[in-house]
């Protein structure tokens, strides 16, 4: 296997914007570049320039006067980034399907085992990597490097992490993936699509609910 060389500048990108991503730096929160360093054993040229490269992605917002800070959760841009993963994911995953033999549900077998057991001890970080793992088990069936770019660079595109805060939603993620195996083990293609379809859906509607209670204790005080 080749070995793919990244610059400093790449590495400090992808740890920041993995570190937003499963919530380790939550919206809002102030992003100081020496503290950014420091917490991810970086330097702190390659950080500014991450900085500045997770600014032009939105997940990082600077403010003069204030510096840098991770960007607060739009409801209006989460939804237009789920409008764009149910069409993409959707097609993926239909095209992923003839190649999702046992091994591949084996695999997801073993990636949900995984979930719960973070999931009973709490390690949610863990919890959100075994939850790419599982998605992307089932989109590498597709062997279309195109579309799962385009899903990688929607993942990237907001803090997916705050799902995993809301406990009804945890529960109900955890029967979906269940759901998805068990559709594939019986060989019910529209079972699986429709519980693809239905993940996304459900997760939307967790964060939108999410945010518009948020915005109602806001008012309150």
């Amino acid at each position: 296997m080749a070995v793919v060389f990244q610059t400093k500048k790449q590495i400090a990108t992808e740890q920041l914007r993995h570190a937003i991503r499963i919530g380790r730096y939550q919206p809002g929160q102030p992003l100081r570049q020496n503290d950014i360093a420091l917490d991810l054993g970086l330097s702190s040229t390659p950080v500014r320039e991450a900085l500045s490269e997770l600014n032009s992605a939105g997940l990082v917002v600077y403010e003069q006067h204030r510096g840098n800070r991770v960007a607060t959760l739009n409801l209006d841009r989460i939804e237009q980034v789920y409008t764009a993963r149910k069409i993409i994911e959707q097609e993926t995953a239909r095209l992923a399907l003839p190649h999702l033999d046992r091994e591949a549900i084996t695999d997801l077998e073993d990636l949900l085992i995984d979930m719960e057991r973070h999931r009973r001890r709490q390690r949610y970080e863990d919890l959100v990597v075994a939850d790419e793992k599982f998605h992307k088990r089932i989109y590498a069936g597709s062997h279309n490097s195109f579309l799962i770019s385009a899903i990688d660079n929607l993942w990237n595109s907001f803090p997916r992490y705050f799902m995993w805060n809301i406990e009804d939603r945890i529960d109900q993620s955890m029967i979906e993936h269940r759901d998805m195996i068990d559709a594939l083990k019986w060989g019910d293609e529209t079972a699986f699509l429709e519980t693809v379809s239905d993940h996304l859906d459900h997760s939307l509607a967790a964060i939108r609910n999410h945010i518009t209670a948020q915005d109602g204790d806001l008012q309150q005080i």
